[in-house]
């Protein structure tokens, strides 16, 4: 499939062909090494790349990637009132992306709201809001409350980038020590 380069080609080092690509110099490198991409190495120890048979390669996964259409994504943004702390966001998320068909899920207890990221030809929105209605987190709206919730202004979280270390689970110590059983 790949030839070896020609006596005379130019050779291009592995930033070159990573910004051919698109890809960071290290991920050249592996490729490399697995032999996805032919390469030869310098007295030095440098690899480097016949510019004739990347520039293929580059045309081959450009008409590969045109003929291949990414699939239409659709993002869904709801306030979730419920969902006030990490673990309810744990839960969330669990719920949500068990479903097929979604790409990404971000969930704030601070902004009590879930921006879910869907391929609709595989998960439907209904069905989304009926993930969170099963799993016990109504959206705004959908569970007779009539609570509003605003939505955030695309801005993160404020608390994850504030806090250096943040627990998203209750520690098990925790857990057996609460209640009535508590030992000061």
């Amino acid at each position: 499939m790949f030839r070896a380069p020609r006596p005379g080609s130019r050779l291009l080092g592995r930033a070159e062909v990573a910004e051919i690509f698109g890809v960071s110099p290290s991920t050249v490198t592996r490729w490399a090494e697995a032999g996805l991409i032919p390469s030869v190495k310098t007295l030095g120890g440098h690899r480097r790349y016949d510019a004739d048979v990347i520039m293929e390669l580059a045309q081959q996964l450009g008409k590969k990637a045109t003929a291949e259409e990414a699939p239409p994504m659709e993002q869904l943004i709801l306030g979730v009132p419920t969902m006030w702390a990490d673990h309810h966001v744990l839960k969330v998320r669990e719920a949500l992306l068990a479903l097929d068909g979604i790409a990404e899920v971000q969930a704030s207890s601070a902004f009590k709201t879930v921006h879910v990221t869907f391929d609709p030809r595989r998960v439907a929105a209904q069905q989304i809001v009926k993930a969170l209605l099963d799993a016990g987190y109504p959206p705004a709206g959908f569970g007779g409350d009539g609570h509003q919730v605003p939505v955030a202004t695309g801005k993160a979280d404020p608390a994850w980038a504030t806090l250096p270390v943040r627990s998203v689970q209750t520690h098990p110590a925790d857990l057996a020590m609460s209640g009535e059983f508590r030992k000061y």
